[in-house]
């Protein structure tokens, strides 16, 4: 399965590192010394130099064999050791000269300590993945660097700390971005707004603050590409979003913004055809219920209104 899913993740990304190589081989296996209980699980194994390294379409060196790695044009362009249990501190600078490295997936393991700020040495990143492990402390202002970065995991760890938002406008072609179950903290509405390109935003179970009531001004282009919102679980203010605002997200299919602390009334959401999700539970909101929300026109499957001050009546 693991290698279906390195497979997978080479086909969306494309292959071609492009440009000079450095010795991969090297820069893994001194990845490998980083990995302090490695001898938990027989995985690393194969991660030893050979004694005559395979020569890719590229002509350089690339373990091939080994164990979580995907070559490509001679090239590593991804490395994806998922769930096996590792951990240790990542030496994430070893790997600066992989120019070709496109994929780094480490979900599910124990991994510690802080991001390193030479994380941003992995330029030609497109897939960062480090969910599920115990690294803690603020994000890097390097990870503005990784301008190709479509694909952003950092959920399910201990950090603790605002978010770069002045950092993330530098990441024009995210379309993924995973930092739920956290304490990050910082204002919602400036982090939307540089999130220019996103379809996929999950900020839910952290610390962020702000509201999402604001001006149709402050979005970005990201109220034509979002189509999955969860900010549940934060501490935000204010009240739902504008009536202005609702239009410009047209192609949303889901939204929680369950036990997020806003309140006030809901507007018609007239123009959310493509909604199937719709959670706002554990909130102040008041008034009639959006009657949009009964038309057939809409794909709803899941409705969440629980605990809030909403009448019986529909708003017509």
């Amino acid at each position: 399965m693991a290698a279906l899913h390195v497979l997978v993740l080479l086909l969306v990304f494309g292959g071609g590192g492009g440009g000079a190589r450095g010795d991969d081989v090297s820069a893994l296996l001194e990845f490998k010394k980083g990995i302090s209980d490695r001898r938990r699980d027989p995985v690393l194994g194969s991660w030893s130099r050979p004694d005559a390294p395979e020569a890719g379409a590229g002509g350089g060196a690339c373990p091939a064999r080994w164990r979580g790695v995907v070559c490509d044009g001679g090239a590593v362009v991804a490395v994806a050791l998922d769930g096996l249990g590792l951990a240790g501190e990542l030496k994430v600078g070893t790997l600066a000269g992989m120019r070709g490295l496109q994929n780094l997936s480490l979900a599910g393991n124990a991994f510690s300590g802080r991001l390193p700020p030479a994380i941003g040495y992995l330029s030609s990143l497109r897939h960062l993945d480090l969910s599920g492990n115990r690294f803690y402390g603020p994000i890097p202002g390097r990870l503005a660097d990784l301008s190709g970065l479509v694909h952003l995991n950092l959920s399910y760890n201990n950090f603790t700390s605002g978010f770069p938002t002045d950092g993330i406008r530098e990441l024009q072609n995210l379309r993924r971005i995973d930092l739920r179950r956290n304490s990050f903290w910082g204002n919602v509405s400036d982090l939307l707004a540089e999130l220019r390109n996103a379809e996929h935003i999950d900020l839910s179970d952290n610390q962020f603050t702000g509201a999402v009531d604001l001006e149709l001004a402050s979005l970005s282009s990201i109220g034509n590409t979002a189509r999955y919102m969860n900010l549940s679980h934060n501490r935000l203010a204010g009240g739902f979003f504008r009536s202005d605002t609702v239009g410009a997200f047209k192609n949303l299919e889901v939204l929680d913004l369950s036990n997020t602390g806003i309140a006030g009334m809901v507007p018609k959401l007239d123009s959310w055809f493509s909604l199937s999700v719709f959670r706002v539970a554990g909130n102040g909101l008041f008034g009639m219920m959006p009657e949009t929300l009964l038309h057939n026109s809409m794909r709803l499957l899941e409705v969440d209104l629980s605990r809030n001050g909403f009448s019986d009546q529909c708003q017509l």
